[in-house]
């Protein structure tokens, strides 16, 4: 199998356990690692590690819990640690990703005489983005408390800030180009 950036995250948060870590954890600390790069829940992130286990990547063992069923805890594997290692110390892709971007695809068609659309998208947009910030700021917060290394974390956090404000400022710019229009 050809694993997803995804399934590699997963592998990294599980590797760096050495207890092992169940479900509703691990969804916590995705989500709490960058909520806006995957849409993820407890079904997505269960099928990745179901799929890793398939392969032999990741172990598991029940847990007993009183008063509520076994959980399944999660271990990282020899193969699963070798195959991260190898992703680690593989080039990033520098293949062009596809034009993903809603907002961008929204302007490119409404045109940049309709004003008044295109303004309310922008104040839409950055509403957003401040909302995204805000999550930035309490990511950080959070990722304190999992016992992660902060270092490399702080500098992952660090980068998310700065392509929000990026937006942000592009947003600025898009403004500014439309009401030259007017």
């Amino acid at each position: 199998m050809t694993k997803g950036n995804l399934a590699y995250a997963v592998l990294g948060l599980v590797s760096q356990r050495d207890e092992g870590i169940h479900c509703y954890e691990l969804t916590g600390e995705c989500q709490a690692l960058d909520d806006h790069f995957w849409e993820l829940n407890y079904g997505r992130v269960s099928r990745v590690l179901d799929t890793l286990e398939t392969d032999g990547d990741l172990a598991s063992r029940e847990q007993p819990q009183s008063g509520k069923p076994n959980r399944k805890v999660y271990r990282i594997t020899q193969s699963g640690s070798r195959s991260l290692d190898d992703w680690l110390l593989e080039p990033v892709s520098d293949e062009p990703k596809p034009l993903r971007d809603e907002l961008s695809l929204k302007l490119l068609f409404l045109g940049a005489n309709r004003t008044s659309e295109v303004g309310e998208l922008i104040r839409q947009q950055r509403s957003i983005l401040m909302d995204r910030l805000n999550r930035v700021t309490r990511r950080r917060r959070r990722l304190l408390k999992t016992g992660i290394e902060m270092r490399v974390v702080e500098m992952v956090i660090h980068g998310a800030e700065l392509r929000v404000r990026a937006d942000l400022a592009w947003l600025d710019h898009v403004q500014l180009t439309v009401s030259e229009v007017e």
